[in-house]
Parts: structure tokens; C-alpha cells; sequence
């Protein structure tokens, strides 16, 4: 899962996910964001606040798996 600004439109959004993602996965590179979709949960702890959406994508992780 990760967040994202609700207020984005879907290119922004679905690069905000895929930062989030390397930030949490700093092993991954050329990492591509295959889908998103968006779950019924917030976070609304900061300003601007922020939606949970489940990812799926596609990285390698330098070990060929």
C-alpha cells in the first residue's frame, strides 16, 4: 500500500505512488507502476491530506528476482 495526495490528478498521483514506494524500497530500481487502486481509508494527519491505495508494480531488485 501506499499514499497519495487526494487533490492530484492520475499522472502526478501515480508518480507520487511510485515515490513512495522507492522511499520504502530504496533496493529497487527502474521501478514502474503497473496499477492503483484506491482503498476507502485516509490519512488525514497531513495537510494536504492523503488516500491509501493498494500497488501493484513492477522493480528489479539488482538480484535478478
Amino acid at each position: 500500500m501506499a499514499l497519495a495526495d487526494v487533490s492530484l490528478g492520475d499522472g502526478a498521483r501515480d508518480a507520487q505512488l511510485a515515490d513512495y514506494i522507492r522511499v520504502q524500497n530504496p533496493r529497487l530500481t527502474d521501478l514502474r507502476l503497473e496499477g492503483a487502486t484506491p482503498t476507502g481509508e485516509y490519512d488525514t494527519s497531513v495537510e494536504p491530506p492523503r488516500r491509501w491505495y493498494e500497488v501493484t508494480y513492477l522493480g528489479d531488485d539488482g538480484q535478478g528476482y
